[in-house]
């Protein structure tokens, strides 16, 4: 049954829940947990001399279950080795950690993720934030390039200038360009008509109007 009350009759159901932190340990041992192990930005959890990364953490609501996220954990959790005596009296709770730049940590950041897929030759990339609820999609303006002849669709998500997400689909090319804007968080509002058209159409100093017999469909909602 959806949420709309329908009900869809199926022989077969496949479900996507994503990562699903093991916490057993963690809760025996009185760790303080959400829907993953709560960590701080250095990787401490609630108890002194105990850190935690990976997949079973939870940093400010969010669960990380790429390789890309972990792997910029363990670099913060090496910065924060490298000074034991003074992290090891830090916790996850204490108001008294010192800043960051006290103590030469590297703190872990969450950045926008992006995946690139490549199935039976056609090529699939999305960045950033594509999933919205009704009172979020009111806030976020979707631009929609199609070209339905070569199986190529694009489309963006907008907040407040700024590109927030990114699907495409058939042509991938433009992925980097996209996925740098999500990640520095840009703002896009003297480029957002052309930002459909790709970097070259942006970068030009005098950004010509779209030729009105383009083979294209573009869209806003």
């Amino acid at each position: 049954m959806l949420k709309d009350g329908r009900t869809l009759p199926a022989d077969f159901i496949v479900m996507a829940v994503g990562v699903i932190p093991n916490m057993t340990l963690a809760q025996q041992s009185g760790l303080e947990v959400n829907r993953g192990i709560l960590v701080d930005n250095f990787m401490h959890t609630s108890c002194p001399h105990v850190y935690a990364i990976g997949e079973c953490v939870e940093l400010d609501g969010e669960l990380f279950g790429m390789v890309a996220p972990v792997n910029q954990q363990v670099d913060t959790l090496v910065s924060v080795l490298k000074a034991p005596r003074i992290s090891s009296r830090k916790t996850a709770n204490s108001d008294s950690r010192p800043h960051e730049s006290e103590n030469n940590w590297c703190p872990f950041i969450s950045k926008p993720l992006s995946l690139k897929l490549k199935v039976s030759g056609i090529a699939a990339f999305s960045a950033g934030q594509i999933a919205f609820d009704d009172s979020e999609m009111a806030q976020v303006e979707r631009i929609v390039y199609q070209q339905t002849s070569l199986n190529h669709y694009l489309c963006l998500y907008i907040k407040a200038s700024k590109l927030i997400g990114t699907v495409l689909y058939g042509d991938v090319s433009e992925s980097g360009f996209y996925s740098q804007l999500i990640t520095d968080g840009s703002d896009i509002s003297l480029i957002k008509e052309d930002l459909i058209f790709g970097e070259a159409y942006c970068n030009l100093e005098k950004i010509e109007a779209a030729e009105p017999n383009r083979p294209c469909q573009v869209s806003h909602t």
